[in-house]
């Protein structure tokens, strides 16, 4: 089965631009773990405090 599709994800990113919580706001269900699972290691510059954000993750079937 090949599933596509986007994840939109809120994510809190602490000071030192590591991921600290992915949570799934909406998307295909067997996406979101797999979502999530990939911004757990994006890494974003270094801070001075935590940041919030909400980002797409685009999956293609093929």
């Amino acid at each position: 089965m090949h599933v596509g599709g986007v994840v939109v994800l809120q994510l809190t990113v602490a000071p030192d631009g590591s991921v600290t919580d992915a949570k799934v706001e909406s998307g295909h269900a067997l996406l979101g773990n797999a979502a999530q699972e990939a911004v757990r290691r994006w890494r974003f510059e270094p801070a001075a405090d935590t940041t919030s954000m909400t980002v797409d993750v685009n999956f293609n079937a093929q």
